[in-house]
């Protein structure tokens, strides 16, 4: 078999893998904030405080991956103690009873997730061609949010009947998932050996925040894209400390409910659009894309709104966030490919990242106060009022970028 053809079926592979294996972990960290406030008392601060650190830890992720430019032999090694140290807190939670420990095992999860996103998505641009990478990543995502959904209904029953087996499953699932990265480190790649840097500290500090800078100083293109980005995720992490509140104290929603609402409608939404997303980005310009993907999300907090009246609107909603949510997986993570073309993608998921790190450390917060000043109802609104606003930004503007 030709190499290449062998680099592209050991991708294809690791992706779907990875995505089966990792997905009972990402399921219970759906559910992460709803078993803090409602079995372990956390307060909404804990709540706000988790929302906003796992975007504020994502701004200094992008460390672990800085000196990747121009080492490829790094790659493998990036992903695979990235996706270890991602799971390791989960094994102690048997053992440890702790709402703190919780929040920090999550904001440590986040971390190392987009931590080893650059490398894995350059993995990605390196072994598939453009049309490729979209299809066999939105096809794989779609698998991984499938096998969720089953996984939800499962979960939901177990913790309606023992809230105290979220210790056990977390354990489980984290286990399954060190499985994944056996997979992700068989992936064949093709690199040259880098050239051995000598660098001083500071300037390992402050070199990715300089060349994410300068990046979006050089490619006006990207950097339109990455603030009308901003804005909708700004929209997005200003609502999540509200959501809770809003599930909890408003609806009295149980484990099954809110687990059906996040997996199955959510999710349903996610796996059938995802192709759908992939073959509409073969086609039309990433960044408009976007824009549609923002307007999806935005009816997802006015939707939401309704199921004060009846229930079924809760699950409406969560659908329409599934569908969004399926174009904005796509559009986030396949940017820094797109705009990158046939230079190194690690910069440009580089700056993604960092960017994701600035608006939460800012958004969460400032979230938490207006659900206890407004109450949920008004977060809601202003949340899918900016992301509207974000999806016309975003829309009225031209781009041009390099073909990949």
């Amino acid at each position: 078999m030709d190499i290449a053809l062998q680099r592209q079926t050991s991708m294809k592979r690791a992706l779907i893998w990875s995505n089966i294996l990792s997905e009972p972990l990402f399921t219970l960290y759906m559910l992460l904030s709803f078993i803090l406030y409602k079995d372990l008392g956390a307060s909404a601060f804990q709540i706000a405080l988790l929302t906003m650190l796992k975007p504020v830890v994502t701004a200094l992720s992008f460390y672990w991956s800085a000196g990747l430019k121009g080492r490829g032999g790094r790659l493998k090694s990036n992903v695979v103690w990235a996706g270890i140290w991602m799971r390791a807190p989960f094994l102690l939670c048997p053992w440890i009873d702790s709402s703190w420990f919780l929040v920090a095992a999550a904001a440590n999860f986040m971390f190392f997730y987009r931590a080893g996103s650059p490398a894995w998505l350059e993995m990605l641009r390196r072994n598939l061609e453009s049309k490729e990478r979209s299809k066999a990543f939105a096809w794989s995502s779609a698998l991984g949010y499938c096998e969720g959904i089953v996984l939800s209904i499962g979960v939901g029953i177990l913790l309606d009947g023992n809230p105290d087996l979220w210790k056990n499953l977390f354990l489980g699932a984290a286990a399954i998932g060190l499985l994944s990265v056996v997979v992700q480190g068989k992936v064949l790649l093709e690199w040259e050996e880098p050239l051995p840097e000598n660098i001083h500290w500071k300037e390992r500090l402050i070199r990715p925040w300089r060349d994410s800078y300068n990046l979006l100083r050089e490619r006006p293109d990207f950097a339109k894209f990455q603030w009308g980005f901003m804005l909708y995720g700004f929209a997005i992490m200003l609502v999540q400390p509200a959501l809770c509140l809003f599930m909890v104290d408003t609806l009295g929603i149980s484990y099954l409910e809110m687990a059906s609402a996040i997996s199955i409608a959510k999710g349903l939404g996610f796996a059938l659009s995802s192709p759908l997303w992939s073959r509409w980005m073969e086609k039309v310009h990433i960044s408009h894309v976007a824009s549609i993907v923002f307007l999806m999300v935005g009816l997802f907090p006015f939707v939401l709104c309704f199921s004060t009246a009846h229930i079924v609107w809760f699950y409406i909603a969560y659908f329409l966030y599934g569908i969004g949510q399926g174009g904005s997986h796509l559009v986030w993570n396949l940017s820094g490919p797109t705009f990158a073309g046939k230079e190194e993608s690690s910069r440009y998921t580089g700056a993604s990242v960092m960017l994701a790190g600035l608006r939460g450390g800012v958004a969460p917060p400032l979230g938490g106060w207006l659900a206890i000043a407004w109450g949920p109802l008004g977060v809601l609104l202003l949340s899918g009022s900016l992301c509207f606003y974000s999806s016309f930004v975003l829309f009225k503007k031209r781009f041009v970028h390099k073909a990949s």
